[in-house]
């Protein structure tokens, strides 16, 4: 893995296996194998929704959703539905595939607001030597969507809007849940770093379920930080789009020994 590699790693198996060592952060990943037939249907019998996801890749594009009912299966792209007999779902899912590499991760239940799906995107950045918190924002996905990034038409919510409009919470439930949200977002950034040590900056997609389990979603290790243009500090997103710039400055390899 070369310089750029060990800064950005892209693939999602890769870091999921750099996570699921830890007990600790092992309890807030999703159940993720690599696609393959006797996972997709072994995942089919044990969940209800299943995701089939790119190894790499972002956006929300290649994501597929699976839902099974009997002997049928509901597979969803952002475009397109399917309802195909057991036995066809893994040929459709490879067909969808185009032949990339893909995983299966365990579908988790978010928290919605008006029947659409909320997850949350934690931002953390390592200028120097230690992890910095910047903040977190909401994705509020569209209806119908699969998934809730913005460039499939998700819009930005605050932390506190989409918690109490999801979960009526008080003022001390917000503050202990943004608090643990904080806590395990840190935990993850150490974790990645130990394998990944050069990883600088991370955008780390957080879901909450009914019961307000946090679960990693995602971790992107060169992320977007729209969002944060909207935070309620409204001078946060230009010290991120400030700290960013330095982080990204190109990689220099170093020079050789000389004698």
């Amino acid at each position: 893995m070369g310089l750029l590699g060990q800064k950005y790693p892209w693939s999602k198996w890769k870091k999921h296996l750099a996570l699921v060592t830890d007990p600790e952060l092992a309890a807030h990943l999703p159940e993720t194998v690599m696609l393959e037939e006797g996972s997709l249907h072994d995942f089919l019998r044990r969940f209800p929704a299943v995701y089939v996801k790119p190894s790499y890749g972002g956006g929300g594009k290649g994501i597929m959703k699976l839902e099974r009912s009997g002997h049928y299966v509901t597979v969803k792209t952002s475009t397109k539905r399917f309802r195909v007999p057991l036995p066809a779902v893994y040929p459709l899912v490879r067909k969808l595939a185009e032949g990339k590499s893909y995983i299966i991760q365990q579908g988790i239940d978010l928290l919605s607001l008006e029947e659409r799906s909320i997850d949350f995107r934690t931002l953390l950045l390592k200028p120097d030597r230690e992890w910095q918190f910047m903040g977190t924002m909401g994705k509020w996905g569209v209806k119908e969507q699969i998934v809730t990034n913005h460039c499939r038409g998700g819009a930005a919510i605050r932390f506190r809007e989409a918690l109490e409009g999801a979960k009526g919470l008080s003022e001390e439930e917000l503050a202990g849940l943004e608090e643990r949200l904080k806590s395990l977002s840190l935990r993850i950034a150490e974790a990645l770093n130990k394998k990944f040590p050069l990883v600088a900056e991370l955008g780390l997609d957080i879901g909450i379920d009914a019961d307000l389990q946090l679960w990693l979603i995602e971790a992107n290790t060169r992320p977007q930080y729209h969002l944060f243009s909207e935070h309620a500090d409204e001078t946060l997103y230009k010290r991120i789009d400030g700290i960013i710039r330095r982080i990204r400055l190109p990689l220099k390899k170093p020079a050789p020994r000389s004698g």
